[in-house]
């Protein structure tokens, strides 16, 4: 494999022999594509049934103005169509309801988890209907919401945050902050 790609490497640096381009197939093969040189490829034959070897004839191709471009007789090229005119993009009329209503969720979670940590729910604990329920815990835990009438809904109040409670505040942080980039 190395020596086949010193081969090309020499090939693109023009370091390489004709005989030795005639006698590679994919060698002359990548001289055509390449640089536009014809050169056929050289038939193996017995040295003894040789005459002699007979001179590599090279031909260069002849290129056009563009050589990416393929002309082929007795088709007419298309004719140039002119583009469509763009419609312009309507505006609308009408006030976008949901940015209002984006920016107001994100208010109620902050009001709902900065209120919960200072204890604005703590009403609710009359709810709770377990031995271990104490009057002393005020704040709802946001992960066991839906244990309220027992123990495991109900954390102590502010001095103790959970985890849930600073997710929370985060979160309805980053509500407010997308509705408000919203355009």
């Amino acid at each position: 494999m190395d020596e086949h790609n010193d081969k090309v490497k020499r090939l693109l640096d023009g370091e390489i022999d004709e005989a030795e381009i005639a006698a590679d197939p994919v060698l002359s093969s990548l001289a055509e594509r390449i640089f536009g040189l014809n050169i056929e490829p050289i038939t193996p034959s017995k040295p003894s049934l040789s005459n002699g070897l007979s001179d590599v004839e090279v031909v260069t191709a002849t290129a056009g103005a563009d050589p990416m471009i393929e002309v082929v007789p007795g088709i007419e090229p298309k004719q140039d169509m002119p583009l469509p005119d763009v419609a312009p993009i309507p505006k609308s009329d009408e006030k976008d309801s949901s940015g209002f209503v984006f920016k107001s969720f994100g208010l109620t979670a902050l009001f709902a988890a900065i209120g919960n940590i200072f204890g604005l729910f703590g009403g609710l604990n009359t709810l709770c209907e377990a031995e271990k329920c104490t009057p002393d815990a005020t704040r709802l835990n946001w992960i066991d919401l839906h244990n309220i009438t027992n123990e495991q809904g109900w954390s102590m109040p502010y001095p103790e945050i959970g985890i849930p409670d600073y997710v929370a505040v985060i979160c309805s942080l980053i509500v407010i902050i997308m509705a408000f980039r919203k355009k």
